[in-house]
C-alpha cells in the first residue's frame, strides 16, 4: 500500500495541494481505482478539508478519491474521532481539537483561526 507515499506527497507542500491531489487521482485511476492508494492523518484533514471548498471545480473522480480514503480512515467513526484529536498550533502553541484548527495548504502547519494566515506563505487555511 502507497498510503505513507500519499501522505508525504501531500505533506510535502510543493506544488499547490490542488496539483497534488491531482497527481495523486491520476495514479490512483491509472491503477484502476483501488483502495492502494489513500491518504490518511493530517494528509487527509488537509485534502478533505481543501476538496470540500473546491469540489464543484474538480471531476467526481477526485470525488472517488476522497470517499475511498474516507472509507480507509474508518468512515464517520473514525473522522469523527480524528477530529477529537488534539493539535498544537505551530504559530502560538496553544492546543485544540483538529475540529477547531485549520491546515496552511502551503505550509501544512496547523494553525488556529486567531493566528489565521502565514505572513510568507501563500496556502489558504482549511
Amino acid at each position: 500500500m502507497t498510503t505513507r507515499n500519499n501522505n508525504d506527497a501531500v505533506l510535502g507542500g510543493a506544488p499547490p495541494l490542488g496539483e497534488r491531489i491531482g497527481r495523486l487521482v491520476d495514479v490512483w485511476i491509472r491503477d484502476g481505482r483501488g483502495r492502494d492508494h489513500p491518504v490518511t492523518g493530517k494528509a487527509f484533514f488537509a485534502v478533505y478539508s481543501w476538496y470540500l471548498r473546491h469540489w464543484a471545480e474538480h471531476d467526481p473522480a477526485w470525488g472517488e478519491f476522497i470517499g475511498v480514503s474516507y472509507d480507509f480512515i474508518g468512515g464517520d467513526d473514525g473522522w469523527n474521532t480524528m477530529l477529537r484529536e488534539r493539535v498544537v498550533c505551530e504559530t502560538c502553541r496553544d492546543t485544540y481539537r483538529l475540529e477547531n484548527i485549520g491546515v496552511c495548504t502551503g505550509c501544512m502547519r496547523c494553525t488556529c483561526y486567531a493566528c489565521g494566515p502565514h505572513g510568507s506563505c501563500t496556502g489558504e487555511i482549511v
